[in-house]
């Protein structure tokens, strides 16, 4: 379908009267086949910002996202799924930038395939099984990331194991032992929450109510790009990409401080929207901090730990100005853009198609305001309260209304663009020299 049919599409959607409102979930309804995956998207990604935007319980606060791309896996496949579940998440990156992605994205990972074997008749035991696999292949490559990258190697790591943990008289010590505690945890916590998911996503799936809320009134436009910052988003995206992987590549002092200046001026010069700044700096003064206490901590001195700490604090600053230079609207382009140029890759062009119909951030406030109600207005019970957000997920995915849309935004890489990405790369001399 061409963008010119689907505006005509969403234009007679839009003049539609509004049904009345919905009837609770009932287990023994069939269900709802009106729901698109643009609105099971759309509540993933208000449930996945709650789960980033949070210090704590990003767990739990996806769960409803999990829930709502489950149901898309149930009802359209795992293609459709994924292709949702892609669009999510680039949603939520546009809204608060990369930092803290990590959080809601085993969920994002598991949930489409957990619904599309409901969709085929499997049981708990074939959906624990692709979760627990799932979780266990993802954690461990975010924990490579954090022990490798953010700490420095397995000597910190191991080391900081050895001062505390190590000390306990039950648990050995060494390097060995760090690895063996650390494979635990990660089997421990994968199995404990593949059953809570699956339990929940279970639930969910199976009491999907017939009807789930008024249908919604017009269609939003999409957000305008005339409103972006001082850069091309493109370039802001390749810049940040830049200086990303040479931080990745080493802590030596002169490439730290040689991309701590260009991100300097690069913050100063691309007139950013700051609403995502206060995260983004507390995450990177929390995981620079930590770094440096792992690096103590593990016997490495305090030169290594500064150098490693101040590696962790510029990654997530470079992600924290990607957000704020690129904007809300200029990482969806981008990321519209780059998956258009992707479209043989399964499941990408479905993440285009959802990625043209999910609204604008003023969406946000009356989706948490329902979901307040709907908890309010639930008995104090946790099944009740389970329940409640069941059925405000079931709504708010019915009650979604795709956006406009828009014609291709024009986007020009000017002088000052192609000097932004010279500049990001120019710390590399500073590597080569050393």
């Amino acid at each position: 379908m061409s963008s010119a049919d689907r505006v005509d599409a969403l234009r007679e959607r839009a003049a539609a009267p509004s049904p009345a409102p919905a009837p609770p979930l009932d287990p023994a309804a069939p269900a709802s086949a009106s729901t698109t995956p643009a609105g099971l998207a759309h509540v993933g990604a208000l449930s996945f910002l709650a789960s980033r935007a949070t210090p704590s319980g990003g767990f739990v606060l996806a769960l409803a996202g999990g829930v709502a791309l489950a149901r898309a896996g149930q009802r359209f496949g795992a293609r459709s799924a994924y292709g949702a579940s892609l669009a999510a998440m680039v949603q939520t990156v546009a809204y608060l930038g990369p930092a803290r992605l990590n959080g809601p994205l085993t969920q994002a990972l598991t949930a489409p395939v957990m619904g599309a074997l409901e969709r085929r008749g499997v049981g708990t035991l074939g959906q624990f099984a692709a979760c627990l696999a799932g979780r266990l292949l993802h954690n461990t490559l975010a924990t490579a990331f954090f022990v490798f990258v953010l700490l420095g190697g397995l000597d910190a790591y191991a080391g900081t194991y050895d001062e505390t943990l190590g000390e306990l008289a039950f648990l050995p010590s060494g390097t060995d032992a760090a690895l063996a505690f650390t494979a635990a945890s990660l089997v421990g916590w994968a199995v404990v929450a593949s059953i809570v998911q699956v339990i929940l996503y279970r639930r969910g799936m199976r009491r999907w109510p017939r009807t789930t809320g008024p249908e919604p009134g017009s269609a939003s436009e999409r957000e305008d790009l005339g409103g972006r910052g001082r850069f091309d988003p493109r370039a802001v995206a390749v810049a940040a990409t830049l200086a990303f992987g040479l931080l990745v590549a080493s802590t030596a002092m002169p490439l730290l401080l040689a991309v701590a200046g260009w991100l300097a001026v690069a913050w100063v010069l691309s007139r950013p929207d700051r609403r995502a700044v206060p995260a983004g700096v507390a995450l990177a003064v929390l995981l620079g901090g930590g770094s440096l206490v792992f690096s103590l901590l593990g016997g490495l001195g305090l030169e290594v730990g500064l150098r490693r700490g101040a590696r962790a604090l510029l990654i997530v600053l470079v992600a924290t100005w990607l957000r704020a230079a690129a904007r809300s609207g200029g990482i969806r382009e981008v990321a519209r853009r780059s998956l258009g140029r992707l479209r043989l890759v399964p499941a990408v062009p479905e993440a285009v198609e959802v990625l043209d119909e999910l609204g604008a951030e003023a969406q946000l406030a009356p989706s948490g305001r329902a979901l307040i109600g709907a908890m309010a207005a639930a008995r104090r019970r946790p099944l009740a309260m389970v329940d409640a957000v069941l059925g405000w997920v079931a709504a708010e995915a019915e009650r979604f209304r795709a956006s406009l849309v828009p014609p291709p935004a024009r986007l020009r890489v000017g002088p000052a663009d192609v000097a932004l990405v010279v500049f990001a790369a120019a710390p590399a001399l500073a590597l080569a020299l050393g």
